[in-house]
């Protein structure tokens, strides 16, 4: 009788507990079950590059630390624009970018203004980067960074199956305007931009959703 009564007990609190429906994978997290608990998908995931980035002034050419954009020796009052441009590329220590690799180029200045050396005279310029084909954006291919605060201008890129590297034209312009300011001083003017670049997304795979993270 002591068994069948421990049976029957059994056999109630059972029924009377709340059914576990086990969540597959196909069916929705984040809403509230009828136990009032939530629960979400922890999708962990790595992307291995073999090599870093390294900006070079040739295709084939070493990592460099900078490059000039020399307007040369300019007649203050003259009534033409002055612009100068130079190529550098972005490159993998070695290898080709993997397919659909997403980089994050951007250009910087504190003050997008060449500053006298020897005065307090400053030449506004335009400074543009134009990111050739070889890496595609969802808008403009070109960065640019033109007037006097503190500036900076990024995109990201997608860099094309089996690309060695990627080319960027660099592009100072000064206006004539700039140059008839009665205020300038006779000398030297310079100014220090920054470009940089890093990646900036994992490659998706086929048949995966795009990673949207920086």
């Amino acid at each position: 009788m002591k068994k069948v009564l421990l049976g029957l007990l059994a056999l109630s609190a059972t029924l009377m507990a709340e059914p576990l429906t086990p969540i597959g994978p196909s069916q929705s997290t984040g809403v509230t079950d009828t136990n009032g608990g939530n629960r979400i998908d922890i999708n962990t995931k790595a992307f291995i590059i073999d090599s870093g980035l390294i900006i070079t002034g040739t295709p084939d050419g070493g990592a460099i630390k900078s490059i000039e954009l020399d307007h040369g020796t300019i007649m203050k009052g003259t009534n033409v624009d002055s612009s100068v441009e130079r190529n550098v590329f972005i490159k993998k220590t070695h290898g080709n970018f993997p397919e659909g690799a997403i980089l994050n180029i951007t250009i910087e200045s504190q003050s997008n203004v060449l500053q006298g050396l020897s005065s307090e005279a400053t030449i506004p310029h335009r400074l543009t980067a134009t990111i050739d084909d070889t890496a595609t954006a969802e808008y403009t291919q070109i960065l640019f960074l033109a007037g006097e605060n503190v500036t900076k201008a990024e995109n990201v890129f997608t860099v094309r199956k089996k690309k060695s590297s990627v080319g960027i034209n660099l592009r100072s312009d000064i206006t004539s305007m700039a140059l008839n300011n009665t205020n300038l001083a006779e000398g030297a003017y310079s100014n220090t931009s920054t470009l940089s670049v890093k990646f900036s997304k994992i490659p998706t795979a086929p048949g995966t959703p795009a990673d949207t993270t920086r």
